[in-house]
């Protein structure tokens, strides 16, 4: 079943609009059984309250890594997928308060293949704030055969990025607090050996991406123009990128969104290359 666009979404200037949900277009559909919701906040959040129908997915702790930060292997993650009751031909909506667990989760189902995937516009705080309705009840799910193909194509690796450094068609997409991008402090997830930023990296903070006040994605035109002046254009191949993963992974979803076909998430991030014998940090 095809699920189109919401207007309130299509007005913005999106050239891929499909990968937002908007709160109405969610509350029209909570019966239908090909939409799976997913909530990726921490677990003690979503046992507090959640949107009807939705299974917990923590966008921290939930999605399988390797060892190096990097991402798992394809069968780590449609178990996880399967086990939720999640199918790859349904259409997966995932929220947060918004922060940047969605972003880890949304882009964990473009990257393992997954087709219809879309972000709750404004999440549940948008949600809430219509005065639409909680629940403490957990979904009962039937188990699927869900399938994951990794899409090497929004995906960058560490041997990829070291091999990006000083070229003039890529750039390095620092989405964490500026403090963190000038070396002042590291975040609280994981150990960095050196502080700073990846080499020649341009910096705009994920939370610039979102309305201060509605929580909603800003229009097109104003995030081409905020990209645009650091030099993140749709002419480059763009790799974000943060402490461990979900900041950059939610930036390069932006980037989906606007259109940016060579768009890709550092998964390793700063995590894994800070701690490499042989890559260059900046500060």
């Amino acid at each position: 079943m095809e699920h189109p666009v919401s207007p309130s979404i299509s007005e913005r200037g999106y050239a891929r609009p499909e990968l937002l949900a908007d709160t109405e277009w969610l509350a029209s559909g909570l019966d239908d059984p090909q939409v799976r919701i997913v909530d990726a906040r921490a677990a003690q959040e979503y046992a507090e309250g959640h949107i009807a129908g939705a299974v917990n997915l923590d966008g921290f702790g939930g999605i399988p890594r390797a060892e190096n930060n990097d991402m798992a292997p394809p069968e780590e993650f449609a178990r996880i997928a399967s086990a939720l009751g999640i199918g790859n031909d349904q259409t997966v909506v995932v929220y947060d308060t918004p922060s940047q667990r969605m972003g880890m989760v949304a882009w964990a189902f473009l990257y393992y293949g997954h087709q219809d995937v879309r972000i709750l516009d404004g999440g549940i705080t948008k949600w809430q704030a219509e005065g639409r309705p909680l629940t403490k009840t957990v979904p009962a799910v039937s188990p699927t055969a869900h399938v994951a193909r990794p899409v090497e194509a929004v995906y960058c690796s560490l041997d990829q990025a070291k091999a990006a450094v000083d070229r003039d068609d890529f750039v390095f997409w620092d989405t964490r607090s500026l403090d963190e991008y000038e070396g002042e402090r590291s975040a609280a997830f994981g150990t960095v050996t050196r502080l700073g930023h990846l080499p020649g990296a341009a910096h705009l903070d994920w939370v610039e991406l979102l309305d201060p006040d509605t929580r909603t994605l800003k229009p097109a035109d104003e995030l081409r123009e905020m990209l645009a002046a650091r030099g993140i254009t749709p002419d480059k191949q763009v790799a974000g990128y943060c402490q461990g993963g979900a900041r950059g992974a939610l930036g390069a979803l932006v980037l989906q969104v606007l259109g940016y076909s060579r768009a890709t998430t550092y998964a390793g991030s700063y995590l894994q290359w800070s701690n490499q014998p042989d890559t260059r940090v900046d500060r």
